[in-house]
């Protein structure tokens, strides 16, 4: 599933070429996705210029310069293509977004979890059923050591499930919790009530620096993540531990690198480098 780094790329890479376009015409081929697909029924999304592209977690939001705002969500297959209209239609390509300037922006999803849902105005975005749990941004200022150190007080849930919920900080997600717990020497199931506040401030470091490197790098392509027009991302080289399992660890050089079951997703981690 894309995460942080993976949205923020594909936000940056649409961003310049869709800010000052209008959606000529909107065209859906199936009824829904995650949701129901009825962005093509509602006439307010027309002929207005796109004004912005944000992103909140691993949300996209294109806001309209009447207020409408956009709201998209990747999935686990979801892409975007911008190209010219008389392009091909591919097989999975769900929506395509008519532009002002002859192109068309299409949105490519083969396992439908992504969703496109639409914001009208005077609706706060913060109190939107989807938005309004979500934590603090992990690159923001509002995302401190102190944030961290408090959201770990007391708890008895490992600190890998800790950092991919939501409530407490947004879109880290599998790879990147993963990649920060082995940068910090923490092992993954560690209760996160135990952890020491000095090693949650390196923690906290290795969270921010290794959502820069992956941003840098334009995402972690794993399986079926790309970016606009199926670029791919590159951070899958950098990796330490994710996806490494039964290798030897590049660090120590003397460890295996294990991988264990956390609600129900894969954690992997040195059982040298990480205590």
């Amino acid at each position: 599933m894309p995460e942080l780094p993976e949205v923020e790329t594909v936000r940056q890479a649409l961003a310049p070429l869709l800010i000052g376009e209008h959606f000529t015409r909107i065209i859906t081929h199936v009824p829904r996705l995650r949701t129901s697909l009825i962005i093509a029924d509602i006439p307010q999304l027309l002929h207005q210029p796109v004004t912005a592209l944000y992103r909140r977690a691993k949300y996209l939001l294109f806001e309209l310069d009447n207020g409408y705002y956009l709201l998209n969500h990747l999935g686990m297959s979801g892409s975007w293509r911008l190209e010219e209209a008389d392009a091909p239609l591919q097989k999975h390509d769900h929506a395509e977004f008519l532009l002002a300037s002859g192109r068309v922006l299409r949105y490519h999803d083969p396992r439908r979890f992504g969703m496109l849902e639409v914001i009208p105005p005077g609706m706060p975005l913060a109190g939107h059923s989807y938005l309004q749990h979500l934590g603090a941004e992990p690159l923001s200022d509002d995302f401190t050591p102190q944030t961290l150190i408090q959201a770990c007080r007391n708890k008895t849930k490992p600190i890998k499930n800790l950092l991919m919920d939501n409530r407490v900080v947004v879109g880290v997600g599998n790879i990147y919790a993963s990649e920060a717990l082995f940068l910090a020497g923490i092992k993954p199931q560690t209760p996160a009530g135990r952890i020491a506040a000095g090693r949650l401030k390196h923690l906290h470091k290795a969270i921010r620096d290794v959502l820069l490197a992956a941003l840098q790098a334009g995402g972690t392509t794993i399986r079926s993540y790309s970016s606009l027009n199926g670029r791919e991302g590159q951070f899958a080289r950098h990796l330490w531990v994710y996806g490494r399992a039964g290798e030897q660890c590049e660090k120590c050089q003397r460890a295996i690198i294990k991988q264990i079951k956390q609600a129900g997703r894969s954690s992997y981690y040195c059982p040298v480098c990480q205590h």
